[in-house]
């Protein structure tokens, strides 16, 4: 038993050393050939999450700069439509005025029409009122002259014609 616990022992240490040189010898032979490539590798790596990062920034900064050049488009933009409307109201404030104005003028023209066309048809009544009494006057003084009346007479007959006067 002894020599088969030395045996195992020693196989164990064998196995230790070989695996212990085998593993010296692949790193060495990493180190030799591989390790400038795998050392590129994760340079590489690194390069490229250190550029996506920055690459990441820059387009941050990038929409953060167009969200406020789009935030302040947007005001300007309210502030031309406000502008625009309370210009489009003080036009439409003057439109109002000078319509107004314009029908104040148009019914003072007409005011003054309507009155010369109410002096004018007074005129033309007084004229006519005037051509009546004259005739009734003539004709009463013709009836007078052409009968001798005596006083009732004479008051029958100017209340017949004022009668007359009043149908026309």
């Amino acid at each position: 038993m002894a020599t088969t616990i030395t045996m195992q022992s020693s196989t164990i240490l064998g196995n230790f050393i070989l695996v212990t040189a085998s593993f010296a010898v692949l790193i060495i032979l990493i180190r030799v050939f591989a390790w400038d490539k795998i050392t590129g590798i994760f340079e590489e790596r690194a390069n490229k999450i250190a550029n996506d990062i920055d690459a990441a920034e820059e387009k941050l900064t990038a929409a953060a700069n167009l969200v406020q050049q789009r935030e302040d488009e947007l005001v300007q933009g309210r502030i031309e439509s406000q502008k625009i409307i309370q210009d489009a109201v003080e036009r439409a404030k003057l439109e109002k005025k000078r319509i107004l104005e314009q029908a104040d003028v148009e019914i003072q023209g007409l005011k003054q029409k309507a009155q010369l066309e109410i002096e004018a048809e007074k005129r033309e009544a007084q004229e006519n009122l005037r051509v009546q009494v004259a005739e009734l006057a003539v004709d009463l003084a013709s009836k007078i002259i052409l009968e001798d009346l005596d006083q009732q007479a004479h008051s029958n007959l100017i209340d017949r014609y004022l009668d007359k006067l009043g149908d026309k």
